[in-house]
């Protein structure tokens, strides 16, 4: 995507954003997969003390925008964290079957669903 595409893309996401504000339109979790090669960086590998080898490597996040567009915003690097703008490999929901967040606040849902998948021995990154 060249500058051009990515400035016109992220005056489109805003826009999306302010419309979904005010509309309260409630947040969407989601998981992106992650290049397995973020293991060699310290800081990611010291967060997951708990990994299986072999388990999928993820960050997990929560959003005003649907889970796809956000995808797109991280790889083209806008308000990104570092580990799916270099690692990201695909959006993942499949990876949320069977997690059950009922009656948590949003800010909640995000940590709970990161644990759970901690707890089945994913490598889980989440800001």
């Amino acid at each position: 995507m060249d500058d051009a595409e990515r400035d016109r893309k992220i005056l489109e996401w805003q826009d999306k954003a302010r419309l979904a504000a005010k509309k309260k339109r409630p947040r969407n979790l989601y998981v992106i997969t992650l290049d397995p090669e973020v293991l060699w960086d310290s800081e990611f590998r010291q967060a997951n003390p708990g990994y299986i080898q072999g388990m999928p490597c993820v960050y997990v996040g929560l959003t005003i925008h649907e889970p796809g567009d956000r995808y797109a915003q991280h790889k083209a690097g806008y308000r990104s964290s570092k580990y799916p703008r270099n690692y990201g490999i695909e959006l993942a929901l499949e990876l949320m079957e069977g997690f059950e967040a009922e009656g948590l606040a949003d800010e909640e849902r995000e940590a709970a669903l990161a644990e759970w998948l901690r707890k089945q021995g994913c490598a889980v990154w989440q800001n």
